[in-house]
Order: structure tokens, then sequence, then C-alpha cells
């Protein structure tokens, strides 16, 4: 197709990314959030000012769901990449917010490789999210052909671990799948390897808990997982946020949360606890000796996952925050974190896999 010089903003933003960060200029990093599955990227903003400025003033002013008519606006003049400037430095974690991003993105210029070449992984991934999501809106019917191979298509390739793409694909499929988990998960184990039918059940998840948010936090219990039929570690990997949102409202706090993920039948209870790792990166990046308190409890796979939870991110975060972590474990445990802080996110083997792969 014809690219208009509207379009060509959008792909011209992502050269914008190699522009050197002026001397002096630092960024403080932040912990990343319980949504976020990648950390926040850093540096200082190379597009308009004054653009962005107009843009903020706009975006923020917009009533609910106006969000993609106001990015849409501002998209032949910042591009791509000047819109995740400007929500990256507006707002601490913009994961959510750059989905719209992505979606408007990719539906106003239908060039994949482009597009994700403006988003990289910024926001935390959400931008490649997004692009995912939209993408799958144009063909629904024949996702499941495309779900296979997607990862392996070099606009993918070439900028993302295949694991970091799976996950990005469960975004898609949970979007497309109008938030049928049965549906979204039958179309992630199309992926041919099975660490990457997990990944993809992570993005799914992720997506799921992302749009529901409200109606999931008002839910008892342990719904969704409890009904996972299988990659219940995917869905605890973020119910266990509001677990301890629940509990704390009662007064109750980490003890609490332990006790229920052990009252589950021992095949889920790493997948609660692998949430619980999840659900402590930043408490545990500002004091490392937490991690005992946090993951050294239960049955040794259910330490393990904890373990992961909190590490395998904390790493891509911080390698040598995450190695201080793992110099509080002994034994087979520090062991086992030394592992997650080498793989960091989206290893395809490690320590417990299979306790990945069950459901109820």
């Amino acid at each position: 197709m014809v690219v208009g010089a509207a379009v060509r903003v959008l792909i011209v933003g992502a050269a914008a990314l190699a522009v050197a960060v002026p001397a002096g200029a630092s960024a403080q990093p932040v912990p990343p959030s319980v949504l976020d599955d990648r950390p926040a990227a850093g540096g200082t903003a190379p597009s308009d000012p004054a653009l962005r400025a107009r843009f903020l003033a706009e975006y923020l002013a917009a009533p609910p769901g106006d969000a993609r008519r106001v990015i849409e606006t501002h998209l032949p003049t910042l591009g791509v990449a000047g819109i995740l400037d400007a929500l990256e430095a507006r707002f601490a974690s913009c994961h959510g917010r750059a989905h719209e991003v992505g979606k408007a993105g990719y539906a106003r210029s239908r060039d994949l490789a482009g597009v994700l070449a403006a988003c990289q992984a910024r926001c935390t991934g959400g931008c490649m999210h997004g692009v995912v999501m939209e993408a799958f809106t144009e063909a629904p019917g024949g996702l499941r052909a495309r779900v296979p191979r997607l990862c392996d298509e070099e606009g993918f390739r070439r900028l993302y671990k295949k694991g970091d793409c799976a996950h990005g694909v469960g975004h898609g499929v949970a979007y497309v799948a109008g938030y049928d988990m049965d549906e979204a998960l039958a179309l992630c184990e199309r992926m041919r390897e099975k660490a990457y039918q997990y990944y993809c059940a992570s993005g799914a998840f992720m997506q799921l808990f992302m749009a529901k948010e409200r109606e999931l936090a008002a839910r008892p219990g342990h719904e969704p997982c409890d009904a996972a039929s299988r990659f219940a570690a995917a869905c605890y990997r973020y119910k266990v946020f509001y677990l301890l949102q629940r509990l704390g409202r009662e007064g109750k706090g980490l003890d609490a949360v332990i006790a229920e993920c052990l009252a589950l039948p021992a095949r889920i209870q790493p997948a609660c606890f692998h949430g619980i790792g999840h659900a402590h990166v930043g408490p545990v990046s500002q004091a490392p000796a937490r991690i005992r308190e946090v993951c050294e409890r239960g049955p040794e796979g259910a330490q393990w996952l904890c373990i992961q939870g909190v590490v395998e991110k904390l790493a891509e975060f911080d390698g040598t925050l995450a190695g201080r972590v793992c110099a509080e474990l002994r034994g087979r445990n520090a062991k086992v974190c030394r592992e997650a802080a080498r793989n960091k996110l989206y290893a395809p083997r490690k320590a417990g896999f299979e306790h990945y792969f069950v459901g109820r």
C-alpha cells in the first residue's frame, strides 16, 4: 500500500529511539508494578516538548474511553514514539495506556514491522501488545493459523525474546476471544513449544485482569484461577495482587495469603506461590532479605516458583539487585534464584517448570 506523509511519521518515530541521551541526563529507576511484565524504559524523551504537552493536556482532559481518539488525533505530528515519550514522562506505569497507542498505530499504518520498531519494549511492552491485539482483529477467523508462527516472523524475532512475543500474543488472543479464557488458552496451545504456550497464557490472563480489573477485584475467593483448567500459575501471577488487597482490608497480610495458597490442592500450591513472588517484586527490591519471608514457605516447588516470580522480573530491571537477593538464600533455593537471575523473563527451561502447566 502507499504510505502517506501522516503514516510515515509513525515509522520515522522509531528512529528517534536511537537519539543519544544528553550528557548528565539520568533516569531514576522505578520498580515495576504488579501488572508490568518488563521494566520501564528510561532516558530522555527526544520528541517536541510543546507537542507532547499539547497531547497530554488533551489526553488527561478526555473522558474515559476516549483515549484512542486523542492518540489518533496526535499520531500525524508526534508519531508512536513521540506519544510514548509523553506517556513515559507523565506516568510511572504506562503499560495499559500504551495498548491504545499500539492499536492506533497499527490501525493507521498496517505496517507490522514498522510499528513494532517504533514500539520497541516501551511502556513495559504495552505498545507491542496493542499492536498484536489490533492485528488479530483484522481477520479473527484466521487467528488459529497465525498463532503458531507469528513470533517467528522477522518483525518480532528481531526485537523481542520469543517468550516476550508469546506473552504479547496472549494479550491478543484474550482480546479477540472476548475474554473467554477457555477459547483464549486453546489458542495459546496452538504455539508449538510448550514453554511459549505458558507465556502466551500469562499474557492472556494479564489482559483479562487489566480489562476486567474492577469486576475481578470484587469477586470473592480465588476466581477465576480456581476455574483454570491449565496454566493456573499464569492466573495467580496477577490474582495474588487482589488477594493481598482483600485480606489487607480485613487487617491481614502475607501470612493470610500464604495460608490460602497452602489450603489449595498440592498440585496448585506452586502456582499460587508464583503469584506471591510476583506481587512482592517491589518490597523485595527495597529489602532483599525479605525474599526469605516471602518465598521460603510451603513445599519445595512452591518456594522455587515464588523465587522465580520475584527474581526473573527483578533481574530484567536490575541484575545487580537480583544478585543481592539471591545472596540471601542458601542451598537449592540459592541455585534456583541464580538461575532465575541469569534467565530473566521468558526462559524456555527452568527449575520446576512442570508446575506452570497445571490447573484444577
